[in-house]
């Protein structure tokens, strides 16, 4: 986790906090003490992984601005309440994707919450990366399935030759086959359309 936002009125929690997570996790830490400048780091599209509300806060509880990170960012976010106020709102806070944890909590408990979101967010991005990787691939394929289309329409070419004559384009001008494809829907753009 590179990047921690603590939202705290509480200066010594937001102290104990802060010095907790970057000697444990080594994370650059930010702070602020009220909702309404949270979020205008979270406006900002300033990076972050979670955000970790110390409540009460100064102008809000701190429930509608877990609520506002969960729905509008992408960061996780821990809500840390008076037992009793994490108790009424964990069920709440479940099904929204909020994490609660009830004062007093030690450390090895709040170790063990921040470190299983680490390794679900590193889990998660790389199955992000992966789906990105995978659709970045469908659409070359589409593109090239266009290209050969185009050449059997319009160049009266079977799928072989279409094929045969996108591979030697490409090889013949050193260029993927999907810039290559590109270029030859460019091209009978141009001429026929």
């Amino acid at each position: 986790m590179e990047n921690v936002l603590i939202i705290s009125g509480n200066k010594s929690a937001t102290d104990a906090l802060s010095e907790f997570i970057r000697e444990t996790f080594g994370s650059e830490v930010r702070t602020t003490e009220t909702a309404y400048q949270a979020r205008e780091i979270f406006d900002s599209n300033a990076p972050c992984e979670l955000a970790l509300i110390y409540s009460p806060l100064p102008d809000e509880y701190g429930t509608s601005l877990a609520e506002y990170i969960i729905e509008n960012t992408a960061s996780n976010c821990i809500l840390i309440a008076k037992a009793e106020n994490a108790e009424k709102f964990r069920e709440h806070a479940e099904k929204t994707g909020i994490i609660t944890i009830g004062r007093p909590f030690n450390k090895t408990f709040l170790y063990q919450t921040m470190k299983t979101i680490e390794i679900i967010t590193n889990r998660s991005y790389k199955l992000y990366e992966e789906t990105v990787r995978l659709e970045k691939k469908i659409d070359e394929i589409r593109i090239i399935d266009k290209a050969k289309f185009m050449l059997m329409q319009y160049r009266n070419m079977t799928e072989e030759e279409a094929h045969a004559y996108l591979e030697q384009y490409a090889m013949n001008r050193r260029k993927k086959k999907v810039i290559s494809a590109s270029e030859i829907i460019d091209r009978i753009n141009e001429q026929y359309l």
